[in-house]
């Protein structure tokens, strides 16, 4: 039993299994604050169910378990051993690790490894707008959208702004035709005749009026374009500087250890 100075420390007792007792103190630890007086009471009961269980578990464990089945210990010290090498490894790392990747280094990286970066389905640069069929003025938005003067550029933002649905007059973003068949929807059961035959898509469906250019595309099997797989080099890249910092602290812990004679092999 605890002494009149820890009971007053732990609190009130709240609820017991076997030997275990369960204090308010510890309630008050994981009390979410500013609860309903019902949601409070709930979760007071909530927690003391789980409690109980938890050392009911362990209280059956403990008897119905051999000594042998109970070992724990060796797993218990790897676990803490594991936990700790990560802790270590982790603070290691980042007070080291360089996060910048130059451009020129990504290129490079491209220009060596292209053939892993080979594309799995067709890609296309776009831009489009969606809005009402019933849009004003919608006969003059063909004409604007695909004009290259800048006094149509500026009418054609103004008039997405006020009217679309959605839109994306930003042409450098590559995506797939899979994404793209979600934002236009087309009717095509060979992509890339689709892609080869269409360089503007004109459909209205359902109440809306679609309008898209295709800027460029890019078939599946073919090299991808560098910019599409710019932020997986960039990951790449700082994965490879993160093992190279591990391997070298690994090399240098048992050089310095043999040096210093804090490490040694017998015959």
């Amino acid at each position: 039993m605890p002494s009149d100075e820890d009971a007053e420390k732990e609190g009130k007792l709240i609820a017991r299994v076997y030997d275990s007792e369960l204090y308010s103190s510890e309630l008050e630890k994981v009390m979410p604050r500013d609860l309903s007086p019902e949601d409070s009471s709930s979760f007071v009961q909530n927690y003391i169910n789980v409690w109980a269980k938890n050392e009911l578990m362990i209280y059956k464990a403990e008897f119905n378990l051999s000594e042998e089945q109970k070992q724990f210990e060796e797993q218990i010290r790897n676990y803490r051993n594991d936990l700790l090498k990560f802790a270590y490894l982790e603070k290691y790392v980042a007070d080291r690790l360089d996060t910048s990747v130059s451009e020129q280094e990504v290129k490079d990286y491209y220009e060596e490894h292209l053939a892993n970066f080979q594309l799995k389905e067709n890609i296309l640069r776009t831009r489009f707008v969606c809005v009402p069929a019933d849009a004003p003025d919608l006969e003059d938005l063909p004409k604007i959208f695909k004009s290259d003067k800048e006094e149509d550029r500026a009418l054609l933002m103004d008039y997405v702004l006020r009217n679309a649905r959605n839109f994306s007059l930003d042409d450098t973003i590559w995506m797939s035709f899979n994404e793209f068949r979600k934002l236009i929807p087309i009717r095509s059961y060979n992509q890339q005749d689709f892609l080869a035959r269409n360089k503007f898509v004109e459909i209205e469906s359902e109440g809306l009026y679609y309008l898209a250019e295709i800027m460029d595309y890019k078939i599946k099997d073919n090299p991808s374009p560098l910019v599409y797989v710019e932020e997986i080099i960039r990951k790449t890249l700082v994965n490879k500087r993160r093992l190279d910092l591990i391997a070298d602290l690994e090399k240098n812990l048992l050089s310095d250890a043999l040096k210093k004679k804090e490490f040694e092999t017998y015959p």
